[in-house]
């Protein structure tokens, strides 16, 4: 793969909000890793092969449950299932030579980088692609061992008080959600949590299938609202939404 030097490093230096963000994040999840029997190197291996944020802090949880293989396996696709869409929209607009770099391009897709990639007016060739996606790859890897080995350094009352970073991850990714459909979100939280407490504690169900069921159950009937309730307005969207299409470019048409 060439690479050209200039759209590289505009790729990277479009990244440094996001190395910036990832390092302090995955420095949560390294802490998290060590509290959760993992070695230092399944740790690092752990961000570097997965580099999926969310999903990662919910594997650590599955993990700590004592869940299942497959239960995690299963878990870890759900909640990552939105990056196939995001991969093969960015894929009409990154321009590429070889069939290889599609693969590589969509390993590295994550929403700020798909963000960031689909509003940028210049040149988004793979060669900004590398930069952008190795440039946060690497906040995120980093942070994850530096938090990794700072657990051991750290008071124990310190690395217990960075469990809450799993709940304000999850937090951070609702509340937008809610602010954009209002009760639909805060219902399919609220009905998920409820789910996942009866087939856990009532059912008896191990806590991985638990969740995995809670999670499915809730997004059919969420999806099954929206559609419905779409259709009834003819398609038209809620006021203070934008309408028209983002093209390939970035602008709105």
């Amino acid at each position: 793969m060439r690479l050209t030097k200039i759209d590289l490093q505009r790729g990277a230096v479009s990244a440094v909000p996001i190395f910036i963000g990832y390092f302090t994040a995955s420095i949560a999840f390294g802490l998290l890793a060590r509290g959760t029997g993992l070695s230092g190197a399944q740790a690092i291996l752990f961000s570097a092969t997965s580099f999926t944020g969310a999903a990662q802090f919910l594997r650590l949880n599955l993990i700590a449950s004592g869940a299942f293989a497959a239960e995690i396996v299963f878990s870890f696709f759900l909640v990552n299932l939105r990056y196939f869409l995001m991969s093969a929209s960015l894929l009409t607009k990154v321009r590429y030579t070889r069939q290889y770099q599609k693969y590589l391009i969509s390993f590295g897709v994550t929403d700020e980088i798909f963000s960031v990639a689909m509003t940028d007016r210049g040149d988004v060739n793979t060669s900004y692609m590398a930069g952008l996606q190795v440039t946060s790859w690497s906040g995120w890897v980093t942070g994850a061992a530096v938090g990794f080995f700072a657990g051991a350094v750290l008071p124990a009352s310190l690395s217990s008080a960075m469990q809450v970073a799993l709940f304000a991850l999850f937090t951070a990714l609702l509340v937008p959600e809610i602010k954009k459909e209002k009760l639909i979100p805060f219902a399919s939280a609220v009905s998920a949590a409820a789910l996942n407490t009866v087939f856990y504690f009532v059912l008896k169900l191990p806590s991985g299938w638990a969740l995995v069921l809670s999670m499915i159950i809730t997004s059919l009937a969420a999806a099954a609202v929206l559609t419905r309730t779409r259709s009834k307005n003819g398609g038209r969207k809620e006021p203070g939404h934008t309408h028209g299409k983002i093209s390939a470019t970035g602008e709105r048409q």
